[in-house]
């Protein structure tokens, strides 16, 4: 951590001359002591005993910018050049039985502040300029001996945040740790506990978790706690959503898909997904790919115009429905057949021949439903009759027109 610690030196000296002590904290401690790159253009998070008054006066001589947006839970936000600083006074904080915000508490003495924290591997700190580490429950112990636990009783650390219980799963699956039997049993008392937590805040976790180059060992644990209900939903079999993950590949939109395929139809998994607050995009697209998904599996396409018809309605998910189909059952040659179609009708996909202005103008129409009634009948005969010129399809709408 030496370049991270010679660049923040100056500012360290500044609140060592104030008479203050000042701390780098977060991932980038528990990443340096597994060896892993740093990443130089996050954020550097920083703690120290000076109130957010005199941590303000301290940056006004050293900082381009400053913002304290934060500043009521002890935070104060700065720029200078392209390295962004977040120091933050010593707390703890709590959440309240019923609350979604914090109470914040300002504390004296870094032990305080770590004790707070969610896991032991996250409660250690760098004291700067010199690089002593600080690390009063075993962080370094428990990274070496690859476990997961709780600086303070698991029940204490939950109850503060109970997104800590998802915040759980994702650090068992990210760095190959084994969640401790307190910590688990824990989470199977608090699991309800996440009703407090706002749900755009476990769809961000989960998306984390998601995106693990290896996320089935989070989920476990989410399933093995009861998590799962609070965060996916009514999932009938954990252990059948687990080995369909496993062969999901990397997309998270097909992990989702087939975390949630035994949740009902493609519209219920969808209304689940809007009720967790998952993004409009995210909820489509997985309710899409099960739809297709399970139309191949169930009735595959088995002649040249249904298969047209499959890949059209698929469209942009093609490759993430057929990901989740080999998942859900045999695919026999879908995979194969949707390629040779598509080298042979490489147009299947694009744009129709004649949009919508060419065939108001070919059929003297205004716009309205008959517009789309003659696109409707254009695409039924591309997919029935296979690939048409301009003037073949312009042919084809004057002769409906006429019946």
């Amino acid at each position: 951590m030496a370049p991270v610690r010679d660049e923040a030196r100056e500012l360290a000296e500044l609140f060592v001359a104030a008479g203050y002590r000042i701390y780098l904290v977060g991932g980038i401690v528990r990443d340096a002591m597994l060896g892993l790159p740093l990443d130089t253009a996050l954020d550097l998070d920083l703690t120290t005993d000076a109130q957010p008054t005199a941590v303000k006066s301290i940056l006004e001589g050293w900082a381009d910018t400053l913002w304290t947006q934060g500043e009521r839970f002890g935070t104060i936000g700065a720029r200078r050049g392209d390295r962004r600083v977040e120091i933050t006074t010593h707390r703890t904080e709590r959440y309240l039985p019923d609350s979604r915000k914090p109470d914040v508490a300002f504390a004296d003495a870094i032990e305080a502040d770590l004790s707070r924290r969610d896991f032991t591997i996250n409660a250690m700190a760098v004291e700067l300029p010199d690089g002593e580490l600080i690390d009063p429950f075993g962080g370094a112990d428990d990274l070496a001996a690859r476990r997961l636990l709780t600086p303070l009783d698991p029940a204490e650390t939950f109850s503060d945040d109970p997104l800590r219980m998802l915040r759980a799963a994702r650090f068992t699956a990210q760095f190959e740790l084994t969640a401790e039997p307190p910590l688990v049993a824990a989470m199977k008392v608090m699991a309800d506990r996440l009703a407090i937590v706002a749900d755009e805040r476990i769809r961000d976790e989960l998306d984390r978790l998601l995106a693990l180059p290896n996320p089935v060992p989070g989920f476990g644990l989410v399933f093995e706690t009861g998590v799962a209900e609070r965060v996916l939903g009514p999932v009938t079999d954990g252990n059948a959503a687990l080995g369909r993950l496993e062969r999901a590949g990397d997309d998270p939109i097909p992990r989702l898909a087939v975390l949630l395929a035994d949740v009902g139809t493609p519209a219920e998994v969808q209304a689940v997904l809007s009720e967790r607050r998952a993004t409009t995009a995210v909820s489509r697209a997985v309710s899409a790919v099960l739809s297709a998904a399970h139309q191949a599996v169930g009735q595959p396409p088995r002649t040249l115009p249904l298969l047209r018809r499959w890949v059209v309605d698929a469209g942009s998910h093609l490759d993430q429905a057929l990901a989740v189909a080999s998942v859900l059952g045999a695919l026999g040659t879908l995979a194969a057949d949707v390629a040779a179609l598509l080298e042979a009708e490489p147009d299947l996909l694009g744009p129709p021949v004649l949009d919508g202005q060419e065939i108001m103008a070919l059929l003297s129409l205004d716009p309205g439903p008959n517009v789309g009634a003659a696109v409707e009948e254009l695409r039924r005969h591309r997919l029935d009759s296979g690939p048409h010129t301009p003037e073949e399809a312009r042919n084809h709408l004057l002769r409906w027109r006429s019946s």
